[in-house]
């Protein structure tokens, strides 16, 4: 079908097998594209079925970022299943559930009370994947230190979390995607453990 102009945009929404397939051949935009599709999904179902008492210790958006790790991870092993009629969603679903229940067991074995944990430095509480709660005394003196490894858009970033805004938020706020927010964060976090293994070493 054409016009007698001949000028016809054609507009393609890839599918989910797409995008796993760009994504193992290495391409960051196919990554980009899954992760927006997904995420706030992932919140509001991470949100419904953590129990009440993980809600303080594993946020929601955590749990979510696990799982989009743990896609991207398969997807480059060539590890990842999609099905051909209701796409990546059922398998998204089956990891945060997973996620959940372990997380669950894990506070319960350690009966982790979260009346009597003591809090981490906001800075902490957002890269939570990084050092550990003890560590937590000399981090306000890293925080200058990480910030000048990142460029402005990035270190506007990294504080807008830091004031506790979601990666929502953020991305609307800055005007960028939530990947990105997502890697900024992610990529802090890899700097922050860095550091503390190396001091540990």
């Amino acid at each position: 079908m054409g016009l007698s102009t001949g000028q016809i945009v054609v507009s393609t929404v890839p599918t989910d097998d797409e995008l796993i397939a760009a994504i193992r051949a290495g391409d960051e935009r196919a990554a980009t594209e899954l992760f927006e599709r997904y995420y706030r999904q992932l919140v509001e179902l991470a949100r419904r079925h953590l129990g009440w008492h993980l809600k303080g210790i594993e946020g929601s958006s955590d749990l979510a970022q696990s799982v989009m790790r743990t896609v991207f991870q398969r997807a480059s092993e060539d590890r990842v299943k999609v099905d051909s009629k209701k796409g990546l969603w059922p398998l998204l679903v089956t990891i945060t559930l997973n996620k959940a229940r372990n997380r669950a067991r894990y506070y319960k074995r350690q009966r982790r009370d979260r009346r009597r944990d003591t809090p981490w430095d906001d800075y902490l509480v957002v890269l939570k994947d990084g050092p550990l709660p003890e560590d937590g005394v000399v981090v306000g003196d890293l925080i200058g230190q990480l910030l000048a490894n990142f460029s402005e858009r990035r270190r506007k970033i990294l504080l807008l979390l830091l004031e506790d805004y979601t990666i929502a938020d953020v991305a609307k706020q800055v005007g960028t995607t939530e990947w990105t927010v997502y890697k900024t964060r992610a990529a802090a976090a890899e700097l922050l453990r860095g550091h503390f293994k190396a001091s540990h070493d």
